[in-house]
């Protein structure tokens, strides 16, 4: 199986385990949507991240996301009305994903200025019996990036004590020299 074909089924896998943390466990993260980072050329594992997964055209949902936030202090209310939008038919479509990840860093965060320096790394995620592992170049978006603004919003619905000042680095996978 070509590697860009592995990657297709491994967002559909994505899909399946944030439907099940919005529906059966209040949206807490699953083992398999983090991932250990590991250098491109091997070694121990430096560091677990939970990651996002983007939708290609994500501003409306962004949308929806900032104005739940804006619209009450209650954060409570945040994450119920957040866990509805993400229950009804975010994760369906698995082809309306973007193939890129994003997550976000504390700007003094040493792992984002790793990963930058680097410029590149792999990703190992598990859960039971399935394991995929990507190598992706990584990059740090602008905050007027619509994806920044997608993984902001997304990860301010359930972080209420959330920084207004954060990174936000993008992971690309690389089809062309990489191991599943």
């Amino acid at each position: 199986m070509e590697n860009s074909e592995q990657y297709q089924r491994f967002i559909a896998w994505q899909c399946r385990l944030r439907k099940k943390s919005v529906r059966e466990l209040d949206g807490r993260p699953t083992a398999g949507m983090s991932a250990g980072l590991y250098s491109i050329s091997g070694g121990d594992e430096q560091s677990r991240l939970n990651f996002l997964i983007v939708r290609k055209d994500s501003g409306p949902r962004t949308d929806e996301f900032r104005h739940i936030v804006r619209k009450t202090p209650d954060s409570r209310e945040w994450v119920k009305n957040g866990l509805r939008v993400l229950a009804e038919l975010h994760y369906h479509e698995t082809d309306q994903f973007d193939h890129r990840l994003t997550a976000l860093f504390s700007l003094d965060s040493a792992v984002a200025d790793a990963l930058l320096a680097a410029g590149r790394c792999h990703l190992k995620f598990a859960e039971s019996s399935v394991d995929y592992g990507f190598d992706f170049d990584v990059e740090s978006l602008q905050e007027d990036h619509e994806f920044f603004q997608a993984t902001y919003w997304h990860n301010r619905m359930f972080n209420p004590t959330l920084p207004g000042q954060v990174r936000v680095l993008s992971f690309t996978p690389r089809f062309d020299d990489q191991s599943t």
